[in-house]
């Protein structure tokens, strides 16, 4: 059984590197080259989760200078492809529990993606006294 169990935890394991490996492909060959005709240098998406639901909350985009592009001047599917790109990229388990957030930025001229990522935990300190009376 363990065995099993660990085979079946290899094969999820592969599975997402296969789907992080097609996002990076669609990235590299339509993502990112549509975005630098547009004049877009950086973009940040930040996402939150928590009680088993999670999302990318907003995305921002910024040209080389730092100066904010406006959403309207991006295509409806352009901005939908990256969304679906970047879920990716968002770290596993990001909605459960008491959940995380974060933000993935890209440097579109660079090809690279940055997550800084916050997880939130509950802690408890459990404590006895005794007293004779």
């Amino acid at each position: 059984p363990n065995d099993d169990f660990q085979q079946i935890l290899l094969q999820i394991q592969q599975a997402e590197q296969a789907k992080q490996e097609q996002s990076k492909q669609k990235l590299r060959t339509e993502i990112l080259p549509a975005f630098r005709a547009l004049q877009v240098a950086n973009i940040e998406a930040a996402y939150s989760g928590a009680g088993d639901s999670g999302a990318i909350d907003g995305v921002q985009f910024r040209d080389s200078k730092g100066l904010r592009v406006e959403r309207s001047t991006i295509p409806g599917p352009l901005k939908e492809s990256l969304e679906d790109a970047l879920y990716e990229f968002l770290p596993a388990g990001f909605e459960i529990n008491d959940g995380g957030q974060g933000t993935l930025t890209v440097d579109v001229e660079k090809g690279r993606l940055t997550l800084d990522h916050q997880e939130n935990y509950t802690s408890t300190l459990d404590s006895t006294v005794e007293w004779e009376v």
